[in-house]
């Protein structure tokens, strides 16, 4: 038997296919066979005030799809571009980074998606720390 398994947590929350679901008060196992189920667990989520860099945004506008708040078709051609952008900055780092993600996405394995960009959010994280002005560098405005 294949599919996705989650392990849910005593009261836990997770959408499926837009329904909020929350789970009683002992752990559970779920197994998702049919593919196209779309599956977001809630501390997976990011908060729109989160969305702050360009793999976050990729993040987010997956983490709308899954949620159904939008339309795979109108919006498919924005994250591909998105990711195409991303291939420059990630391909000396990991070469199958963003090609994987693409396929993932190319395939509507949108959940999967979500867990390796988890992965990439911690990269851009450690790119941006390390490349970001040092504090001191940034011009402060001054209070009247």
């Amino acid at each position: 038997m294949s599919g996705l398994v989650l392990k849910i947590a005593p009261g836990e929350r997770f959408i499926v296919n837009g329904a909020l679901l929350e789970n009683g008060d002992k752990p559970a196992r779920i197994r998702i066979s049919d593919g196209n189920v779309r599956i977001l667990r809630c501390q997976d989520a990011l908060h729109p005030d989160e969305v702050n860099t360009p793999v976050k945004r990729v993040y987010f506008a997956i983490q709308l799809l899954i949620t159904g708040d939008l339309d795979p078709v109108e919006v498919m051609p924005a994250i591909d571009a998105e990711c195409c952008a991303l291939l420059d900055v990630f391909r000396p780092i990991d070469y199958d980074l963003i090609p994987t993600l693409r396929s993932m996405l190319s395939r509507g394995n949108y959940y999967s998606a979500l867990c390796h960009l988890r992965q990439i959010i911690a990269l851009e994280a450690k790119l941006l720390a390390r490349y970001a002005p040092p504090a001191s560098a940034v011009p402060k405005d001054k209070v009247a």
